[in-house]
């Protein structure tokens, strides 16, 4: 009786998973309500089939079933799993005098953590830098006049603003302006401007008549983890969020289809490996992300001291962006996220 019933809870969780999986490819970036499935970390497309896997090894009236229902899962859910096969071939190569260093970085908070902020911030001696929240904390989102500071820290840099999005460069910036995208809200002012301006396109110029566009990137979360998913203003919130990502999409790839700059588009994605909205990424960007050197890269963790599982942050270049080097580097607690630096170049 016990066998029977370890049989048929084994196969039945194995079926299930496996439904699941399916279910992740066809309605992750599809439907609003599917936000909240895609939160889950994407290494669990790999563990929880051998899991069960191993657990039906000793049911051997089981093993069958539950390999071929796991194997399938297996194979279906890997592209979700946010493993990079490619840091096992891959490596970095050195880069040529006059490679750009760009460092991105969700700063969680404008220098809120009362560390070196700025310091830090110079320390990486970037050529470009893409920076997200350049806002205070609180349940309303209020703008930071750090200007002065930012110029007397970076001299001779120049420096473009829109909403919560910082790029300062070292090159000069031909020109600079968040991306139009038709996003509803009833906000009004500095409010709106937040909701609105979410990815701050700048042309930098390269000398001899070159041009890179640089995307500073940073896509609404999908949840609000501080309202509880059995009260309606959770889902409010997700269908709400949802309605804020999808004009940002577009409004990426209608820049970028008609843009024939060289192109790097860096920063927050608040998008893991697993969610179907990594396909709304235009078809002529190719992620870096073979060049990082950990097989599981991981940008982002829930909260202080639990494991980095998510990879939220992102650089994708066209192929006329050479990428020599991409990592991931540690913050000192000033960020829930790690930084994204970059060495590239054009030809």
């Amino acid at each position: 009786m016990t066998a029977r019933w370890l049989y048929r809870t084994l196969v039945a969780l194995a079926a299930a998973w496996l439904a699941f999986v399916v279910a992740q490819l066809v309605l992750s970036g599809q439907w609003w309500l599917w936000l909240v499935p895609d939160i889950v970390p994407p290494l669990v497309f790999t563990a929880v089939p051998l899991v069960l896997a191993a657990g039906a090894a000793a049911v051997p009236r089981s093993r069958r079933p539950v390999a071929l229902l796991c194997l399938a899962a297996l194979l279906l859910g890997y592209p979700l799993s946010g493993w990079n096969a490619g840091a096992l071939w891959t490596s970095p190569e050195p880069a040529p005098a006059g490679a750009l260093r760009v460092f991105s970085w969700n700063t969680e908070y404008w220098d809120s953590d009362g560390g070196p902020f700025y310091p830090f911030l110079q320390a990486r001696q970037a050529d470009v830098y893409l920076l997200q929240e350049y806002l205070n904390d609180g349940d309303i989102p209020t703008p930071v006049h750090d200007l002065d500071r930012l110029q007397a820290a970076f001299p001779g840099y120049h420096i473009a603003i829109a909403g919560e999005l910082v790029t300062v460069s070292r090159l000069p910036i031909l020109r600079a302006y968040p991306l139009p995208a038709d996003v509803p809200t009833t906000d009004t002012g500095w409010v709106a401007e937040f909701v609105r301006d979410k990815v701050l396109r700048t042309d930098l110029d390269l000398g001899g008549g070159r041009v890179l566009s640089v995307y500073n990137l940073h896509l609404p979360v999908q949840v609000s983890p501080g309202l509880s998913v059995f009260g309606g203003a959770f889902w409010r919130t997700v269908r709400d969020q949802h309605a804020q990502r999808e004009p940002q999409w577009r409004a990426l790839a209608a820049d970028v289809d008609a843009n024939r700059n060289p192109i790097l588009v860096a920063g927050d994605f608040n998008t893991s490996p697993a969610m179907g909205d990594l396909r709304k990424v235009p078809a002529r960007l190719h992620d870096a992300g073979a060049l990082l050197p950990s097989l599981y890269p991981a940008s982002w963790r829930d909260r202080d001291g639990l494991p980095r599982w998510w990879r939220l942050d992102w650089a994708y270049t066209t192929a006329d962006v050479r990428v020599h080097s991409y990592e991931f580097g540690r913050t000192g607690g000033q960020s829930d996220h790690s930084f994204q630096l970059l060495r590239l170049s054009v030809p």
